[in-house]
């Protein structure tokens, strides 16, 4: 029985491990290395806002509330917001890389 649970208690003790793993997995297509200041988060993107707005506008169709581009999980990224034609507000984060939707949810 303290072989079974001991067993229990390390599948357990690997869950926050690979949570962590996870998060730190790069999800886009452009992935800066060392400490990279804000202001130059710009010349890193292949694409524009304007073309990521449209990217995200293709995907669900409405009004741009809401545009930055930053990183995440060590990607770079356009978070966009959009108020869609059923008046519910939606995320989507565009790969600054290639314009490609990343994730989409209820924002």
């Amino acid at each position: 029985m303290a072989v079974g649970c001991l067993a229990a208690l390390a599948g357990i003790a690997t869950i926050p491990a690979m949570a962590q793993m996870q998060e730190t997995v790069p999800i886009g297509s452009i992935h800066p290395t060392g400490k990279v200041k804000r202001a130059d988060l710009p010349t890193l993107a292949k694409i524009s806002l304007d073309d990521a707005m449209k990217d995200a506008q293709a995907k669900v169709p409405g009004t741009v509330i809401g545009a930055d581009l930053k990183m995440k999980q060590g990607s770079l990224l356009y978070a966009i917001k959009i108020v869609s034609a059923n008046k519910t507000i939606v995320g989507i984060e565009i790969d600054a890389g290639d314009g490609k939707v990343l994730e989409m949810g209820k924002g």
